[in-house]
C-alpha cells in the first residue's frame, strides 16, 4: 500500500481498534500451529476426506444450498457471538445480514466503483491481498457484511479478517436500543444503514435454522477455545523438511506440450473444495486472484491462474497451486509441509475442478511427477492417503 493510501485508510478508521479476540483458523500440525484464514477455530489432525473444506461439508438450510465455504464463514460468525456471550439471536441477525450482503462469503473489492476517487479505489483494492471467497465492487464495501472502511468500520486489512468483521458487526448491534426484541430487519438496518433495509427479513428463516445447526459447536468452542471443532480441515502432520502430495485426486493432465504451448505443471482432479496442502515448508509469496475475476468458475477464454498460491521453499525451489476455489494463507506467512493452503476449484483459465500444481527451480518449470517421485511421492498412486 502506498504511503498516501495507507494514510487515507488510517484517517478514516482511527476510532476502530483491532480486536483479535478469537484466533483465525489454527490447524494443529505436529504440535505446531499455523495462522490460516478464514475460520476461527482450532482443528486437531483427523482423517481427511474429499468432503473436508473450510467449514466441513455443505448443507441445505431452509431450502437453500450452502457450500462448505459459506458454512465455514457462518460458523465463524456464530462462534464470535457465542464467545461474546450474546446469545443465538445475535447470530440470527448477523447471519441474515451476511446472507443478504454477500451470501455469507468473504468478498474482496477491486476498487472499480465509479463512486470512488483514485486514492480511495487504491485503498479499497488492497483487500485483494487478503484471503477471500469472491469479488465485489459496491463502493468500498468488503467482507461478509460488506463493511466500508470509508464509513469507519476499520482498515481494509482489519475488515478482511472474518473474526474482526463479525466483532465489528456485533459492536454496533449491541448499541441498538432493544436489539434483542425488535424485529430482525430493524436491528440489521440500524447497523448496516442499507438502501435495501427491508431485505434482511427474507433471510430470517435461513438464519434461524443455520444458527440452530451451528450454535452447539460455537458454545463448545467458547467453553474450550483450545478444543477441536469437527468437520474443519486439519493440516497434515508430517516431519519438518518432508514433501507431501499437494492434494488427493486423479492426475488428468501431465507436464509438457499441450495445445501448442507448455503445460507447466500437472493437473490433479478431485471433488470441488478438496483440500490443497503445502507440498513442503516455505514462505507464501503469492496468495491472490490472478485473473479478471475469481468469484466464480473461469473458462478457456479467461487468462490467468485464477486463485493462486505460490510458496518459496528456498534454494531456488518454488511451487504453485492454481485454480483454487479459495485460499487460506497470506503473503509473507511461513507454512510447514502439509499446511492447509486452499481448496480445489476451477477459477481462471480452467474448464473443470482441479489443482494445477507446478514446481519451478531457479524460475524454470520442471515436471512435478519425477520431482516428487524422487522425494517418495507417487502422484499416480491409486487412492492416495
Amino acid at each position: 500500500m502506498s504511503g498516501t493510501a495507507e494514510g487515507l485508510a488510517q484517517a478514516y478508521a482511527t476510532r476502530w481498534l483491532w480486536k483479535a479476540a478469537v484466533p483465525i483458523a489454527l490447524p494443529v500440525l505436529a504440535g505446531l500451529t499455523v495462522l490460516l484464514v478464514p475460520l476461527a477455530v482450532l482443528a486437531a489432525p483427523e482423517a481427511v476426506s474429499s468432503a473436508c473444506s473450510t467449514g466441513g461439508t455443505g448443507a441445505t438450510v431452509a431450502g437453500i444450498e450452502l457450500d462448505a465455504v459459506q458454512m465455514g464463514q457462518a460458523q465463524t460468525i456464530v462462534n464470535v457471538a457465542a464467545a461474546r456471550g450474546l446469545g443465538p439471536y445475535a447470530a440470527v441477525v448477523a447471519l441474515a445480514t451476511a446472507y443478504q450482503e454477500s451470501r455469507i462469503r468473504m468478498l474482496a473489492n477491486d476498487g472499480s466503483s465509479s463512486e470512488l476517487t483514485a486514492e480511495q479505489a487504491a485503498v479499497t483494492a488492497t483487500s485483494l491481498q487478503y484471503a477471500h471467497d469472491g469479488l465485489g465492487s459496491d463502493h468500498d464495501s468488503v467482507n461478509t457484511f460488506q463493511q466500508r472502511w470509508i464509513a469507519g468500520w476499520g482498515t481494509p486489512v482489519q475488515l478482511m479478517d472474518p473474526v474482526y468483521a463479525a466483532e465489528a458487526f456485533y459492536d454496533r448491534l449491541v448499541e441498538v436500543p432493544n436489539w434483542q426484541t425488535i424485529p430482525l430487519t430493524r436491528a440489521a438496518q440500524v447497523v448496516q444503514v442499507s438502501a435495501y433495509g427491508s431485505a434482511y427479513a427474507r433471510w430470517e428463516p435461513l438464519a434461524r435454522e443455520l444458527t440452530t445447526m451451528l450454535w452447539p459447536a460455537a458454545q463448545s468452542t467458547a467453553a474450550n477455545p483450545g478444543g477441536a471443532v469437527s468437520g474443519v480441515c486439519p493440516g497434515l502432520a508430517v516431519p519438518a523438511g518432508s514433501w507431501v502430495r499437494p492434494s488427493t485426486g486423479t492426475v488428468t493432465s501431465g507436464y509438457g506440450p499441450r495445445w501448442g504451448t507448455l503445460h507447466a505443471g500437472v493437473d490433479i482432479a478431485g471433488p470441488r473444495n478438496t483440500p490443497v496442502y503445502a507440498a513442503s515448508g516455505g514462505t507464501v509469496t503469492t496468495a491472490a486472484c490472478t485473473s479478471a475475476y475469481c468469484d466464480r468458475d473461469g473458462s478457456l477464454n479467461l487468462a490467468g491462474y485464477g486463485n493462486l498460491v505460490e510458496l518459496d521453499h528456498g534454494a531456488g525451489v518454488v511451487t504453485r497451486y492454481a485454480h483454487l476455489s479459495g485460499y487460506t494463507v497470506m503473503p509473507g506467512q511461513q507454512v510447514p509441509a502439509g499446511a492447509l493452503i486452499g481448496f480445489q476449484g476451477s477459477t481462471g483459465n480452467s474448464t473443470g475442478v482441479h489443482l494445477h500444481f507446478e514446481v519451478r527451480v531457479d524460475g524454470a518449470p520442471i515436471d512435478p511427477v519425477p520431482w516428487l517421485a524422487d522425494r517418495g511421492i507417487d502422484l499416480h498412486a491409486p487412492n492416495p492417503a
